[in-house]
């Protein structure tokens, strides 16, 4: 229950502790009901850091967190708060059980109860008094010794939670594959911003990068198809409307993820958005079958709806190719920018070469003079006469690449030094000298 009325204040009244604490008890309750009324779940963590190593060990320490609770209560380890205890989970783990959810808990605050440990005694107590020195704000000294409450919190697992107690989920622990203990990349804490959750950045990526490839197709396709052309056939209509799906898509999630500091709520309605026209694309889709939004289950519900997503954006063509645009930055160098993380995984990188000579100057020669390597890398490369990614001619290449007319196309190797800094760097670089290959036109593609 809030305390919203405040203390009456009135000359020659007699002066307690219990006016200066519903004074305390009243801003208090105010502020965190004004600002349940301005956001939706306004609570969770808002950075949590915990030490990956002593885990390993089969001990928690925590590095830092700061954050809220679902009843208001704000904290701020160890700037502010005095960082709870690390404490041994292996007893926690039965030789059946994989997994163990780690929560940041405090007791509730009990109405006409002790409320604070004076002596140190009490540990189910939401405060313990300290003694801090304080010294006078307006001259910076005479200082003075004021007990404070500090904050009883304390690490605990999801077993050892009760109705007495507010917490936070921070962690999952599980077994790896050879039985150590580990923090699970993939949990998804409570939290009131987007920074708080690297698997929900790296979500938002992952979509950006799929949306920016299916609109670079989209849109080539309607290009070709001509403005008043377009919509004279029912495909035609249907990539249209598809085309504005995502590219309001990108335009909404690209500044989600460019701020990092949205709720995410706000991150779960844009994607639902998305999610729910992608339905009009599937014949046994629904909106109604899309999850709701679930705070403390954020892992589940964002899960379900990437998924949702990724599904349909495959309707009207599936993406089993992806196209590297090669930019020229200086004379006979190129550049491009790899955004699909799909790249990088079970794939074909096919580099399509045209040029002016003859056909078999071509194949003879581009293994031998053409280098790919990272941007970063690639002038280095030419400069020590150093190969790159080993190219090999394909007299036909794969079937989900459309062959142009006198292009030639070759396998690059996906192996080596090189290999390994364009995957770091996300950046490929190109040379090809034009003394030797005139007039040359380039297309790099990657095939799922």
């Amino acid at each position: 229950m809030k305390s919203l009325s405040r203390v009456v204040w009135s000359e020659g009244m007699y002066l307690g502790p219990h006016h200066f604490q519903t004074q305390s008890r009243y801003f208090e309750d105010s502020i965190h009901f004004a600002v349940e009324q301005c956001w939706f779940e306004p609570w969770g963590v808002v950075s949590c850091k915990l030490d990956d190593s002593a885990i390993q060990n089969g001990r928690v320490l925590l590095l830092g967190a700061h954050g809220i609770f679902e009843d208001g209560l704000v904290f701020d380890m160890p700037s502010s708060d005095e960082l709870p205890a690390s404490r041994d989970i292996r007893e926690q783990f039965s030789p059946l059980s994989q997994e163990v959810l780690l929560m940041l808990g405090v007791p509730k605050r009990q109405p006409n109860q002790a409320n604070c440990d004076l002596e140190g005694r009490n540990g189910s107590a939401r405060y313990v008094a300290v003694k801090r020195a304080v010294a006078d704000i307006n001259n910076g000294s005479d200082e003075k010794e004021v007990r404070v409450g500090q904050k009883n919190i304390r690490i605990l697992v999801e077993s050892e939670c009760n109705d007495s107690l507010q917490t936070i989920p921070i962690a999952r622990v599980r077994r790896d594959g050879g039985g150590h203990l580990v923090y699970d990349p993939k949990f998804i804490p409570p939290c009131t911003k987007l920074t708080a959750s690297s698997p929900l950045l790296g979500m938002i990526r992952r979509l950006l990068e799929t949306l920016q490839e299916k609109q670079k197709f989209f849109s080539r396709t309607q290009n070709a198809a001509g403005v008043f052309q377009a919509g004279t056939r029912q495909l035609d209509v249907a990539n249209f409307w598809f085309l504005h799906t995502v590219n309001s898509a990108i335009a909404a999630l690209r500044h989600l993820y460019t701020s990092k500091r949205g709720h995410p709520e706000e991150l779960f309605g844009q994607l639902s958005r998305i999610a729910g026209e992608l339905c009009t694309f599937g014949m046994d889709s629904h909106p109604d079958s899309l999850p709701l939004y679930n705070h403390r289950e954020l892992e589940q519900c964002f899960g379900v709806l990437e998924a949702h997503i990724r599904r349909h954006l495959e309707i009207l063509v599936p993406t089993n190719t992806v196209n590297i645009q090669l930019t020229p930055v200086q004379r006979n160098f190129y550049r491009g920018v790899v955004q699909d993380q799909r790249c990088f995984g079970r794939s074909t990188w096919v580099l399509g070469i045209r040029s002016s000579g003859s056909e078999a100057r071509l194949i003879g020669r581009v293994p031998e003079i053409v280098k790919v390597c990272s941007h970063e890398w690639i002038s280095k490369l030419v400069t020590r006469a150093l190969p790159g990614l080993v190219m090999r001619y394909l007299t036909v290449p794969p079937s989900a690449i459309s062959p142009k007319a006198e292009f030639q196309y070759f396998s690059l190797d996906k192996m080596g030094p090189c290999w390994e800094h364009i995957s770091s760097t996300r950046e490929v670089g190109v040379y090809v000298p034009d003394d030797d290959l005139p007039s040359v036109e380039l297309e790099l593609q990657v095939v799922l």
